[in-house]
C-alpha cells in the first residue's frame, strides 16, 4: 500500500495498522454506543455492536474484483501477503486504533455511558472490512491470538483458499463463526459479478464450500444485487442443498464507497425483495426464515432455530 492510497483510506475513515491491516468504525457501532440501533450480527447472533471491531488484515489483497465491493478495485493485489506483520502486533493495534477512534465520543451528549465504557473494551473482531483474510499467511495464529484474549471472531472469505480453510481446521484455530460469500448461482454469473484474477475460481469456490460444514458455526452469505446476481434461486439452492449449512444469510448489496460507481442505486434490493427471494430458496431447501433486520435488508435462514444461535460471552 503506497502513501497516496494510505492517505485516501484515512480520509475515508480507515485507521491503518502496520503494513497491511486496518480498522474502520462502522455506522452500527456508532449508533449502538448511543443505544439507538445495532448491527444485524447483534440481532441474529447476540454480538454487541458497541464492542465489535470491523477490521481487515489484508486491506488490498484479494483474488476478486466484485462489482459490489466498496473498495478501490484499481488497487488489488491478487497474492498472499509477503513479510506479514505478526498476529500479536496486529491484534494489539487493531484494538488500539479502534479505541483511539472512539475517544471522540466522550464529548457527545447522546452516548449511553454504560455502553461507552464497554465499547472501549472490545470483545469481538470481524475480519470482514476489505480484502480477503485468507491471504494473510499467519491466519490460524491470528485467530488463536484473538481467542487468547477472550474475544470472539467472525471470518468472512470469498472461498478461494481452501488450503487455508483446511489449515484452520488442522490447527483447531477456527473462527467463532466462519463465512463464505456465495455471490452467484452459476459460473457465468460468477465470472461477470466477481471478475476473478485467478484461474478456476468458480471450481475452487466449490471446493471451499464442501469444506465449510466442518466448521461448527458455518455460514454462507448471499450478497445480492438486482440485474447482477439476484436471479435463479433454484441455482443457489442446488449449490446449497448438499452442504447442510447451519446459517444462510441473504443480504442486499449496498452501493456504498467505490461500489456506487459500479452498481446503480436501483440495483439495491428492498428488504421486501430480499425476503421474497429468501422464501423461494428456503422453500426449496426446506429451511425457514428465523430472523430478519429490515433496515439492513438481510434475512437469516436455518433448518430450525436453536438456542445456540446467540453466542454466549
Amino acid at each position: 500500500m503506497d502513501g497516496v492510497h494510505k492517505k485516501l483510506l484515512e480520509k475515508q475513515g480507515y485507521r491503518i495498522v502496520g503494513k497491511h491491516s486496518a480498522i474502520k468504525v462502522c455506522l452500527w457501532c456508532k449508533r449502538s454506543i448511543k443505544a439507538k440501533d445495532a448491527c444485524y450480527k447483534n440481532t441474529f447472533y447476540g454480538i454487541n455492536s458497541w464492542q465489535c471491531i470491523q477490521s481487515s488484515v489484508s486491506i488490498t489483497n484479494c483474488y476478486l474484483r466484485c462489482k459490489f465491493c466498496w473498495r478501490d478495485l484499481s488497487i488489488t493485489e491478487p497474492e498472499e501477503i509477503k513479510d506479514p506483520d505478526s498476529p500479536k502486533f496486529i491484534v494489539d493495534n487493531l484494538i488500539k486504533e479502534h479505541v483511539k477512534y472512539l475517544q471522540g465520543f466522550y464529548g457527545d451528549k447522546e452516548i449511553n455511558d454504560q455502553r461507552m465504557e464497554e465499547a472501549i473494551k472490545p470483545r469481538h473482531i470481524a475480519l470482514s472490512l476489505a480484502g480477503d483474510a485468507t491471504l494473510y499467511p499467519l491466519l490460524p495464529e491470528l485467530i488463536g491470538e484473538i481467542h487468547s484474549r477472550n474475544m470472539t471472531s467472525f471470518l468472512v472469505t470469498n472461498g478461494l483458499r481452501p488450503d487455508v480453510l483446511k489449515k484452520l481446521l488442522v490447527t483447531k484455530n477456527t473462527p467463532t463463526q466462519m463465512y463464505i460469500t456465495l455471490a452467484a448461482p452459476d459460473k457465468e454469473t460468477y465470472l461477470k459479478t466477481c471478475n476473478p484474477l485467478i484461474d478456476n475460481a468458480w471450481e475452487t469456490l466449490q471446493e471451499s464450500l464442501e469444506i465449510l460444514p466442518q466448521f461448527p458455526r458455518n455460514t454462507i452469505r448471499l450478497t445480492l444485487a438486482k440485474g447482477i446476481n439476484m436471479h435463479n434461486p433454484e441455482g443457489y439452492a442446488k449449490i446449497l442443498k448438499p452442504l447442510n449449512i447451519k446459517f444462510i444469510e441473504l443480504k442486499a448489496a449496498m452501493p456504498v464507497g467505490y461500489a456506487q460507481y459500479r452498481v446503480e442505486y436501483s440495483s439495491m434490493p428492498s428488504h421486501k425483495e430480499i425476503k421474497e427471494f429468501s422464501e423461494e430458496i428456503a422453500k426449496i431447501l426446506n429451511y425457514k426464515i428465523v430472523n430478519e433486520k429490515e433496515n439492513s435488508r438481510v434475512t437469516l435462514l436455518m433448518k430450525e432455530d436453536s438456542e445456540d444461535r446467540k453466542i454466549k460471552f
